[in-house]
């Protein structure tokens, strides 16, 4: 009696089908640790533009006055927090609390900020669970993050 040490059919088709498992596996556990990432930069980002905001807030005791501005948003005139609000790249002779606007992860989102006298409130929104809760639509405060757009 001779054996032979090939693979029968059956046998490569689960090789096969066991190895692509493994990469599906792999590849749902890299697309989760990439929106976590983004949501890390997104809270991250939120974070400085509130600390800018707080400065704004202490020299002028009061907030940009704004319905609605897209920011990171290519072409929105909106590069830097100065004395003089949200203003596009230039020299300023006043004042600058945020020499560049954080810039969302995704090249299709823009954080929406609206801003008057008294508060504002900075929309975006996460992919997954973070400590905020579930993935949703969250509104940036002076005084914390929730799910309410109010400007306070």
């Amino acid at each position: 009696m001779r054996y032979r040490s090939a693979f029968n059919a059956l046998e490569a088709i689960i090789v096969v089908a066991v190895f692509g498992l493994f990469a599906t596996l792999a590849i749902l556990s890299l697309n989760s640790a990439r929106a976590s990432a983004r949501d890390a930069q997104r809270l991250s980002d939120v974070g400085t533009l509130r600390a800018a905001l707080g400065q704004y807030w202490l020299e002028k005791a009061s907030y940009p006055l704004s319905g609605g501005i897209e920011l990171g948003k290519a072409g929105n005139n909106a590069d830097m927090l100065t004395a003089n609000g949200f203003i596009g790249r230039q020299t300023t002779q006043s004042a600058v609390y945020l020499d560049r606007i954080p810039t969302p992860p995704k090249g299709n989102e823009f954080y929406r900020y609206r801003g008057g006298a008294n508060g504002y409130s900075i929309r975006f929104k996460t992919e997954t669970k973070t400590e905020l809760g579930d993935p949703n639509v969250y509104y940036a405060h002076a005084t914390g993050i929730d799910s309410e757009d109010a400007e306070r």
